[in-house]
């Protein structure tokens, strides 16, 4: 048989979805449903029996639900064709198909998560490779460190882009609250931490105090973002390793500067920037050639990332200017005017950022988690930047790479199928508000969520609270469940939401409040179709 044939076997339940996905590949297949309502109930019995009477000689293989967790080996001995298991969900069928050829099937696991699994190494290896290699084209050119010996990071035309996060108000941070946001901010993926000074007052006197307790705890290039004179010349006294920003009324002071300066087109600390494009880059230009002339060894120009309806396109348009008249020179730029001035989610709006700035090869991308809406912004800058590595190698859209940033949205939506057709023989019943008060008398629960951990908080007025923390909603609640902590169904029922709520905030990072909806009602998707 020279043309493979797939026989796709499921429950009466899920034959029509099964039918719908399996079309959408150009595989050719066929799909039977056995004599059961659900596919996960199927056993060797009801497969074998099933199938008895079925010509299997067209095809070259049969492919199970990957819920199934009977013996396949047996199964293919008794029917002599190979049988595997596909995937659980019948949205993932298209996936596994496009994929067959590459795909070595299991018995024992399901086809969509071992291609997943397969994908995502796949990427992995790539990211390392890349990486690796990178690291072995530095020149004298345009590349250079930022940072000296073990504390230094590469940067330049021929590395990928570095992320410079912003520890914010530094100055006003006590020891432990400063070195928890580096250790965040390097957990997350920075490469460089930047030394957020405050506006209110110059603040030269904390800097060696927040140099010294970074430098004693971390590996990594120390940046300092400032436009006041006193503060960059104690950094500079400091050891600091790069300087944000410079403009026209600094530039003249600091003469053979040896560590890289981003340099910005303000002609003063109170002045504003330039909005046309053409004239921006041109001062940003003269600027440039000024440092240079007075011995800056690496001067970084950035043009200005304003935020959207206050001048978006067309500072984009200077950085692509400036790209323009120097393909090799280093570029900076902040993405915090965009996204902490648009009420939307930054995770889509990061990755599109990321990947303006790699389509413009930029070298150092700075960001701000300065507000809760923003906050694991360098974690979304990370993943978004290690696409763009991927999307470069394969010369491709930065699609189907084996990483992702869909948080809240699926590429292929996966639910179980409903058979209206039950319906026709049973009693059915509208649900309606709760009547009944699910508080216990003189017992209740508080429900919170402390950074990456649920909270439940047992309140009784006959016996000391109990206190149980925990990373999701399920061991949270079995571990009240044990302890007999609940008598009434109803307040069980009341917990397992609550529960399951803190966890959905804790994931998509949502404030929680018990008893409060995390989304709002405007937020709800349209009635998903009928399959």
């Amino acid at each position: 048989m020279n043309e493979t044939k797939i026989l796709l076997v499921t429950g009466k339940q899920a034959k029509e979805l099964v039918k719908k996905y399996s079309k959408q590949s150009d595989l050719k297949t066929e799909v039977d449903a056995l004599p059961i309502e659900i596919a996960s109930f199927m056993n060797l019995n009801t497969f074998l029996k099933g199938l008895e009477d079925r010509d299997l000689e067209p095809f070259s293989m049969i492919l199970v639900p990957g819920q199934a967790e009977f013996d396949l080996q047996k199964a293919e001995e008794t029917l002599g064709v190979p049988v595997f298991k596909g995937p659980k969900h019948a949205a993932d069928i298209p996936f596994v198909l496009e994929n067959f050829e590459s795909l070595n099937l299991f018995k024992e696991i399901p086809a969509a998560e071992m291609l997943e699994e397969k994908i995502s190494k796949r990427a992995e290896k790539q990211l390392e490779k890349i990486k690796k290699e990178t690291y072995e084209k530095m020149t004298e050119n345009s590349n250079f460190k930022v940072g000296t010996e073990e504390k230094s990071v590469l940067a330049g035309p021929d590395f990928p882009l570095k992320i410079v996060a912003e520890i914010i108000d530094a100055p006003n941070l006590p020891k432990n609250r400063l070195l928890e946001q580096a250790a965040h901010y390097l957990e997350n993926g920075a490469d460089i931490l930047d030394i957020g000074m405050t506006t209110e007052e110059e603040r030269s006197e904390e800097i060696p105090r927040i140099i010294s307790q970074l430098r004693n705890n971390f590996e990594v290039p120390l940046s300092i973002d400032t436009t006041d004179r006193s503060e960059i010349e104690t950094a500079l006294a400091e050891g600091i390793d790069m300087i944000i920003s410079i403009d026209g009324s600094t530039i003249e002071h600091f003469s053979g500067l040896d560590v890289p300066s981003v340099i910005i087109p303000r002609k003063s600390k109170t002045g504003s920037i330039i909005q046309k494009p053409e004239e921006r880059v041109k001062k940003l230009w003269d600027l440039i050639e000024k440092a240079i002339d007075l011995g800056y060894e690496k001067p970084i120009p950035d043009p200005i990332l304003e935020p959207v309806n206050k001048g978006f396109t067309n500072s984009l348009s200077a950085f692509r200017k400036m790209r323009r008249d120097d393909p090799e020179i280093p570029l900076f730029m902040g993405v915090g005017n965009v996204i902490e001035l648009f009420d939307a989610d930054s995770i889509g709006m990061t990755a599109l950022l990321v990947g303006m700035a790699s389509e413009l090869d930029i070298s150092f991308l700075l960001s701000v988690e300065a507000s809760d809406k923003t906050k694991r912004n360098v974690s979304e800058m990370a993943k978004a930047r290690d696409m763009m590595l991927l999307a470069e190698r394969r010369n491709s859209v930065p699609k189907n790479l084996g990483i992702d940033l869909l948080q809240l949205k699926q590429k292929r939506l996966r639910f179980d199928p409903y058979d209206e057709e039950i319906e026709k023989h049973s009693e059915i019943i509208e649900a309606s508000p709760s009547k009944e008060n699910s508080i216990q008398v003189g017992k209740y629960f508080k429900i919170s969520v402390l950074e990456s951990r649920i909270v439940a908080v047992f309140h009784s007025s006959k016996k000391p609270n109990v206190v149980i923390k925990g990373e999701n909603a399920e061991e949270v609640c079995r571990e009240i469940l044990e302890k007999g902590l609940v008598e009434k169904p109803s307040h069980a029922a009341y917990l397992g939401r609550e529960l399951q709520k803190a966890e959905v905030a804790l994931r998509t990072g949502r404030g929680y409040v018990q008893e409060e909806k995390i989304f709002s009602p405007e937020n709800r998707y349209p009635p998903r179709e009928k399959t």
